[in-house]
């Protein structure tokens, strides 16, 4: 009897949680195919193509600069960044987590940067954390923040 009741509240948890793992499952293969466009829009240094990824009330926190707020700042801080560099880089995911209508994502990159003041090359190296909000059923990056593992090159 004891080993029937264990069987059947195992069973019951399964059938419980196997909805919520396979929505689960669909939603980190959506976060996921969002990386990979913002790092194409990155490579391509799409501003507009970038912006339209992010949510209504973004944050961008770029390693040595202040927080950019709000869809201007986040847009004149991409706009920034590809005045002044070509980025050729791929994205590493290590892991994506859901939580209802918040997600996050702890990413690596890699590749390489090429200064467009001097044409220099130089090796490109990032931590990332992605935190995702669903606004009209569509996931959309709300903060986004990186710091380089990669040491300065002279």
């Amino acid at each position: 009897m004891k080993k029937t009741t264990i069987y059947l509240m195992l069973c019951s948890i399964l059938l419980v949680s196997t909805p919520l793992m396979a929505k689960t499952s669909v939603e980190s293969k959506s976060i996921e195919r969002l990386i990979n466009t913002y790092g194409v829009h990155l490579n391509a240094s799409d501003s507009q193509s970038i912006l339209a990824l992010y949510g209504k009330n973004p944050v961008f926190m770029p390693q040595h600069s202040v927080a950019q707020v709000g869809r201007d700042a986040v847009q004149r801080a991409y706009e920034y960044v590809f005045n002044n560099i070509d980025l050729n880089i791929k994205f590493t995911i290590y892991e994506i987590n859901v939580i209802g209508i918040t997600a996050w994502a702890r990413t690596s990159s890699i590749g390489k940067t090429k200064i467009l003041a001097n044409g220099k090359i130089i090796d490109e190296g990032n931590n990332e954390l992605f935190i995702f909000k669903k606004e009209n059923g569509q996931w959309k990056i709300h903060r986004y923040l990186f710091s380089t593992t990669t040491p300065m090159q002279p």
